[in-house]
């Protein structure tokens, strides 16, 4: 594509934000970013569908930023692949918030034609979670499977480094630009997606990471998988909110069941309560897809996979793989080794890793004022909706809400946003309050 294609491409996506309704709205209407940039402020005016702050940036023709964008792409050689691009996923056209476009390090495979799972899960894994999901994923990524996942602490940076190990092809869906790796500790094992898949991202090259980002991250890691995976997570839990999002998308959930009694067993078992299938085995996500892409499976080399011992602490070590440690426990293996862990303690006082930390965990992110009224002028039709929907004065349930005539796969993707964002807190017993 020529780079003033390219050029007006990046301005709608700056203009746009990530998981933009509107922009869905504006493509059917228009063939070219250009056609966009070229309404007159009268026209923008009466564009309908569109939310006040979308309508302000389309009006702002300054194309500084995305001049700076492309050269630094160009640079740094990163490869921009926009909506209308045939290596865009074709399934990730079809959820309710696409991406304008995914800047991509390394090379964008074809996952038009090939079975892509995505893989996620906590990031205080356990030694059995850890185990069994490098197994599947070896396994999976032997069979021609791409593995998408967050790149983040424990189960995701697991399921990527046996994908390597396996020969496999990865990608890693970031919720910060591509010039930054998030989190720290996986600077490595980003560089290493890179050379054996991609490293994606809807967000400009030097965007920070943000509590907010990550959730809309988590719809790209499910809208461009046929299927998804949730290995250990407790409930509210960045895999369980993924798993929301891939059941709102309409794909097929599967998960790793665990001892009942356990606390990062318990997301799974209770997905597994409500109708996904139980994942034991790489074949039992295989045989699921057979029908559909027999001849793109190779089983061959799955049964290779299947006679090999496998321990995922070399891979571990080899691509920088980095957890929590369970919570109960002093020590955590990592890296091929036992690393004593002082036990957790409650800070009274903000520190300058504080921000950094909230991160990490989007529940707890602090919104301020200013990003709080930015957050709900953003909010898209039917999370506004919802959030309206919400009596100021008690708690309410989801089923409550769907009696208004909403449905409920979108009251939940609504409320786990909501909660996200600062606008809402979930209660005991499945209930729901505004703040």
């Amino acid at each position: 594509m020529k780079d003033e294609n390219l050029l007006y491409w990046i301005w709608l996506s700056v203009a746009c934000g990530a998981a933009s309704k509107s922009f869905g709205r504006l493509v059917t209407r228009y063939d070219d970013p250009f056609d966009i940039y070229r309404l007159e402020e009268e026209e923008i005016e009466h564009l309908d569908g569109i939310d006040r702050l979308l309508k302000d940036r389309l009006c702002d023709k300054s194309l500084e930023s995305a001049y700076s964008i492309l050269r630094y792409c160009k640079q740094n050689k990163v490869d921009i692949v926009v909506y209308t691009d045939s290596r865009y996923p074709a399934r990730l056209r079809t959820i309710e918030a696409p991406p304008v476009l995914l800047y991509c390090l390394g090379k964008f495979p074809d996952m038009n034609r090939r079975l892509c799972i995505a893989t996620v899960g906590t990031r205080e894994m356990s030694e059995y979670g850890r185990n069994t999901s490098y197994q599947i994923a070896y396994e999976l990524a032997a069979a021609g499977t791409v593995l998408v996942s967050g790149m983040a602490l424990g189960i995701d940076g697991v399921c990527a480094s046996a994908a390597m190990e396996a020969g496999g092809t990865t990608v890693a869906v970031l919720g910060s630009g591509i010039s930054i790796a998030y989190p720290k500790e996986h600077t490595r094992l980003m560089e290493s997606i890179a050379r054996h898949g991609a490293v994606i991202t809807e967000y400009p090259p030097m965007e920070r990471p943000n509590g907010a980002n990550f959730p809309c991250r988590n719809r790209i890691i499910s809208g461009m998988c046929q299927g998804t995976l949730v290995v250990e997570g407790p409930p509210g839990s960045g895999a369980l909110i993924t798993s929301s999002m891939a059941i709102a998308q309409g794909r097929e959930l599967f998960a790793l069941p665990g001892k009942v009694d356990d606390r990062n067993s318990k997301g799974p078992n209770e997905l597994i309560q409500n109708g996904a299938h139980v994942a034991l085995h790489a074949e039992d996500i295989l045989s699921f897809y057979d029908f559909l892409y027999h001849d793109m499976i190779d089983y061959k080399g799955l049964a290779r996979a299947k006679k090999q011992t496998l321990s995922p602490l070399h891979a571990i070590k080899k691509y920088g793989v980095s957890s929590r440690p369970p919570r109960g426990t002093s020590t955590v293996s990592q890296d091929g080794g036992t690393l004593s862990v002082a036990p957790r303690k409650t800070q009274k006082k903000k520190t300058a890793e504080a921000p950094l930390a909230s991160v990490e965990n989007p529940k707890q992110a602090p919104v301020s004022p200013d990003r709080s009224q930015e957050l709900l002028v953003s909010l898209d039709d039917t999370t506004r909706k919802v959030l309206e929907a919400m009596p100021c004065d008690r708690p309410v349930s989801p089923d409550a809400l769907v009696a208004t005539g909403l449905d409920m796969g979108d009251v939940m993707t609504a409320l786990t946003m909501l909660e996200l964002g600062g606008f809402v807190s979930s209660l005991p017993g499945g209930l729901y309050t505004r703040k």
